[in-house]
C-alpha cells in the first residue's frame, strides 16, 4: 500500500490484492455493502493516522479505481460547516400576511387602514409579506385577508424570512394607548 498526500485536501491511495483482502475490500461484488464500508472505515482511521488528518468535523469523498490486481484510491478531503441552530423555548405563532402578487400588495397599501398599522413589507421569491410589529386586531386580520392570506407562522420562519428577505418599506405608528382606560360604560 502506498499512501501520497497530493495536497491539504486530496489523498492518492494504492491498494494491492492482498491489502483489499486485510480491509475486506470488493467493490466489484459489493460495492456498498456493509462489509465495505466497516473496510474503508478502517482504513480511513489508519490513512488519517499516516497522513496526520483530524477527523472531527470532516467528510470524505472517495473515488475507487479497481484495476486487475490492484485498486487506486483517490480521496477527498472536505470540511463541514456547521449549520445554524434555532431554538425555540415557547411555541407562538407570529401574524404574517402572504400578498400572492404585487397589485393585490398595491390594493390593500391604497386603503387608508394601511397607514394606521405598524409593519415591515418583504419580498423573497417572488412573494411579498407584511410582518405587523404588534399583534392583528380581528378587524385589521379581516381587512388583510381580503387582499392576501393572514396565517400564524412560527418565529424561525419569520427569523429566517427577516435574514433572507429584502425588505422594502417599515413603517412604524404608535399604537394609541389611553391613560385612564375603563372598560366600565360611561
Amino acid at each position: 500500500m502506498t499512501i501520497d498526500r497530493l495536497g491539504e485536501k486530496t489523498i492518492l491511495v494504492t491498494l494491492m490484492r492482498d491489502d483489499m483482502q486485510r480491509y475486506d475490500l470488493d467493490f466489484e461484488t459489493a460495492a456498498d455493502g456493509a462489509g465495505t464500508r466497516r473496510g474503508l472505515t478502517r482504513l480511513m482511521i489508519y490513512v488519517g493516522e499516516e497522513c496526520g488528518l483530524d477527523h472531527r468535523g470532516k467528510s470524505y469523498l472517495i473515488e475507487a479505481l479497481p484495476g486487475k490486481d490492484s485498486c487506486l484510491l483517490i480521496i477527498s478531503v472536505r470540511t463541514n460547516k456547521p449549520r445554524r441552530r434555532y431554538r425555540i423555548k415557547r411555541v407562538s405563532g407570529v401574524d404574517c400576511c402572504r400578498f400572492g402578487c404585487v397589485d393585490d400588495l398595491l390594493d390593500w397599501l391604497s386603503r387608508p387602514e394601511s397607514d394606521r398599522l405598524s409593519y415591515s413589507l418583504y419580498k423573497e421569491r417572488d412573494c411579498y409579506y407584511l410582518l405587523p410589529e404588534f399583534p392583528l386586531t380581528a378587524s385589521e386580520r379581516g381587512i388583510l385577508n381580503e387582499y392576501g392570506s393572514v396565517a400564524p407562522e412560527s418565529p424561525v420562519a419569520v427569523a429566517r424570512l427577516r435574514e433572507h428577505g429584502v425588505q422594502l418599506r417599515g413603517v412604524s405608528r404608535r399604537r394609541r394607548h389611553f391613560k385612564y382606560a375603563s372598560s366600565a360604560a360611561i
